[in-house]
This record gives structure tokens, sequence and C-alpha cells, in this order.
């Protein structure tokens, strides 16, 4: 499946019907591929072609991604490429299929986390959802890319929540807000009767997700706010340094 939505932070696999897909350093004056360029190629299901990087921007008209690699092209000795731009009908968003023999449940160990359908920090547009200490996230194979976990949302009763395709509903949670042990339920102190902390007990509580609509609304406002609380600040520090230099340069 060809990649159709452009988001900063998304891990990419070659998904390309020729079998590999060609890579390029530049654009031409038009935005498209400088072929003259060509840096090299990577290859569906072969190791260089499986997860092979990072989108870092696009060209929406032209169908073109610009991709960070995961592992850099040397090129000589003293040159390596470590950004290129692809055909992005060519690639597709790296999904690994969760390994159920090792998957365990994943609680909430913060309140306020946030939920985000991308690996990424970058910004808020990836945020699907949030978390409070004790959430049952879901189940995850341990499966870390970019420091986050790759999450299967579950029920309560440990069944997979699905979307309207069928398709199993995930997310990514930040390594250091998530456990495999319930931080709001305490081990008993009895060891003839210990208790499962990785198993969703009654009174657990799931987050809150939109895959619908990423980026929460107060967010999104909170982020426009501090910028804008910013382009006060640096326009007033302008003026008052102007004042201040008008004031030492005047004539006695």
């Amino acid at each position: 499946m060809a990649l159709s939505q452009f988001q900063l932070g998304i891990y990419l696999s070659a998904d390309s019907p020729k079998g590999f897909v060609n890579l390029y350093t530049k654009l031409t004056a038009s935005d498209n591929l400088d072929t003259t360029s060509y840096v090299g190629s990577v290859y569906n299901n072969k190791a260089n072609g499986i997860n092979f990087g990072q989108v870092i921007g696009w060209r929406t008209a032209k169908k073109l991604v610009k991709v960070k690699l995961r592992v850099p092209i040397e090129q000589g000795i003293f040159t390596t490429v470590t950004e290129v731009w692809c055909d992005a009908t060519q690639v597709s968003v790296y999904a690994p299929a969760l390994d159920e023999k090792v998957a365990k449940f994943y609680y909430c160990t913060g309140n306020g986390v946030r939920l985000r359908n991308s690996p990424s920090l970058a910004n808020l547009l990836n945020v699907v959802g949030a978390a409070n200490k004790g959430d049952l996230l879901g189940k995850s194979d341990g499966f870390i890319d970019n420091d986050f976990y790759l999450i299967y949302a579950t029920t309560l009763s440990g069944a997979y929540k699905l979307d309207s395709s069928g398709k199993k509903i995930s997310y990514y949670v930040h390594r250091d807000y998530v456990s495999t042990v319930n931080p709001t339920v305490k081990p008993s102190s009895d060891p003839s009767s210990p208790v499962d902390t990785n198993k969703p007990a009654e009174g657990n509580t799931s987050p809150t997700i939109d895959l619908e609509n990423p980026t929460p609304a107060a967010n999104s406002a909170g982020v426009w706010a501090a910028l804008g609380l910013s382009s006060l600040a640096f326009g007033v520090a302008v003026v008052s340094y102007v004042r201040k230099k008008t004031k030492r340069t005047k004539k006695p």
C-alpha cells in the first residue's frame, strides 16, 4: 500500500512493484526527482528496505517524500548521505506484525501521557489521545521505534479493539511512560497469593482515543498560544533594545 498521508516521523518500507525504490539527494527546479543525484536503492522484503527511513518532508503535488535514512549511505571516505528523496507511491508505512508469543499487557505510568499515531515528538499533529496512570494501554511485543512502544489497543477483557475496516487499532507511547506492571495495583504481601500484575483487573480504565481527529484542540491551542507569546516577547525585546541604543547614541 503506497504512502497516501504524509506525517512527520513515520517510518517507511519499500513497497514497489519493481521490487526496489530508487533514492536521490536532490530535486530539480520543477520539484521532480533529479536522476543525476541517484545514490542507491532499497529493496522490498530485504534488510535495507524494511523500515529504511523516517519521513522528514514531502512534495504533495509531485507525490515525493523526503526521508532520513536509518542507515546512512557511504559515498567515499569522508561523505555520507543521510537524507534522500523518493517516490511516495513506491513506499508504505512500516507496520510490523504483532508477535503474539511474547505480547504482554502494558499500562500507563503517568498522567496526561500522549498517544501518537507515529513515533515522533516533532510536534502535536500526530496526537490521537491521552492516558493516565493505571490505564490499560493494550498489548505489545516490546517493539520500540525511536524510543516509542508500538501498542495495540485492547478492551478491558483483553480483546483487541478494531477500526471500521477490522484492523487492530494501534498507537505509539513513549517508553518513559509504559510498564508491564500496573502502577496502581499494590502486590500482595502474602507470597502464597501473588497478584498477576500483567493481567487486566476489574476497575482498570482505558485511555481516551480519537483516531479520526488527531491533535486535540487544547494541545493545538496551547502550541499557537505559546508561539504567539514568544513572538510578542521577541518584539518587545527588540523595541526595548532599539530604544536603549538610541539613548546611548544621542548627542548631549
